[in-house]
């Protein structure tokens, strides 16, 4: 039992260096230094550095030792003293457990206008006045980054938010905005598109499928036996099985956005579909990613989180025949890529990844020159067609 998990951890971690590494490869170098020192902000606190308020400001993150960039980054300030290790008060826990960037950043749906979806998972062991500092230093770096002309939003995340199962929570960003959440389905696509920046691993992926209906009873259990230590783990809880309720609220959240018509909307919306319409191919995602990794299956492009949603909604729409709609989301799928493969001055690059999955998607599709062309091209025409046969789409499945 050690030993698997031992195994699973050393998995995790290549998972994780790999996406930090593709994450990297698809950003600008002002993105970059950004996303590299998100954990230098929320680590320190010091009146030179953007995020400073006054007060008893909780910072410092489990596990997280800057590396020779950050520290070169900090010296510029003149704070090596901040170098030391942080305790906060007499607790052996530091109040931000880990940072992790979710949605398209390391997958190849990133492209230079993805935005970044941060999330800040900290102690339910902060108090009401210590919460609102950090949501205040919180949104001074985001008014910061925003600076730069990058779209950030930081959402602080309470370690025990989703441990209750309730359907209908409340998350806030930085700017004071809360929303009310579907915590499987925010669950599922943090599991299996998460990269952890900085603190703790998951504890959800190392959990075995089968035990996910037991998952609390389960995890005691590896506590109690000292398989596991409670305090190297981030466990935001397992998850419950997908209700008709909150289908529901997703699909009318889905129907709404569809007026800011997006290209990884209508991908997402199929996927939401398959979830609750087809028995077979019904199993969250991130049940089928933890999966594979359990299983040592981590060539599969990465793992890649929107591969792995390509290929559950075209086994969905192969399963029911609609082969119209799967054309419609392929070509969805190749203009969020953004990789224009007609284009003769865009020679392959052996490094580019992205554009070496996608040729072969693109060769598995059958697609020819022409089709390329007209997509590469972004014809009006084309792109309303796609727009128009969505909405209806929603539109039949709203009733």
């Amino acid at each position: 039992m050690y030993i698997h998990l031992e195994i699973l951890k050393q998995r995790l971690d290549s998972i994780n260096q790999l996406r930090l590494i593709r994450a990297y490869s698809s950003m600008s170098d002002q993105l970059k230094i950004i996303y590299e020192l998100l954990p230098i902000l929320l680590n320190y606190h010091h009146p030179i550095l953007p995020g400073y308020i006054e007060g008893d400001v909780p910072v410092g993150i489990c596990f997280f030792v800057p590396d020779t960039d950050q520290i070169n980054w900090l010296k510029q300030f003149d704070i090596n003293f901040y170098f030391e290790p942080i305790l906060y008060k007499n607790n052996s826990e530091l109040p931000i457990i880990g940072i992790y960037s979710m949605g398209s950043t390391s997958s190849i749906g990133q492209n230079n206008n993805s935005d970044l979806d941060i999330w800040i998972c900290h102690q339910s062991w902060l108090n009401k006045n210590e919460k609102k500092l950090l949501q205040k230093k919180c949104t001074l770096i985001k008014k910061w980054i925003s600076s730069f002309g990058v779209d950030v939003t930081l959402f602080l995340i309470d370690e025990n938010l989703f441990h209750d199962n309730i359907s209908n929570s409340i998350i806030s960003d930085s700017e004071h905005k809360t929303r009310t959440i579907q915590y499987i389905l925010l669950l599922d696509e943090f599991y299996r598109t998460s990269v952890r920046i900085a603190g703790k691993r998951l504890l959800w992926m190392i959990i075995p499928v089968e035990e996910e209906k037991n998952y609390d009873e389960y995890v005691l259990l590896l506590y109690a036996q000292g398989i596991l230590l409670q305090n190297e783990w981030l466990n935001l809880g397992g998850l419950g099985k997908l209700s008709l309720n909150e289908y529901l609220r997703a699909s009318i959240y889905q129907l709404y956005n569809s007026t800011n018509f997006s290209y990884k909307t209508i991908l997402k919306s199929i996927l939401l579909e398959s979830y609750f319409m087809n028995s077979h191919y019904g199993e969250l995602l991130s049940i089928e990613f933890k999966k594979r990794l359990h299983a040592g299956q981590m060539i599969y492009y990465g793992l890649d989180a929107y591969c792995l949603m390509l290929e559950r909604v075209t086994c969905y729409l192969i399963n029911i025949n609609d082969f119209a709609l799967l054309d419609i989301i392929r070509c969805c799928f190749y203009l969020k890529v953004n990789e224009k493969l007609s284009d003769k001055n865009n020679k392959f690059i052996n490094n580019n990844w992205r554009k070496h999955v996608l040729s072969q998607l693109v060769i598995s599709w059958k697609w020819n020159i022409k089709k390329l062309r007209i997509l590469d091209n972004k014809n009006n025409y084309i792109i309303d067609q796609y727009q128009y046969e969505y909405k209806k789409y929603l539109q039949r499945n709203a009733y």
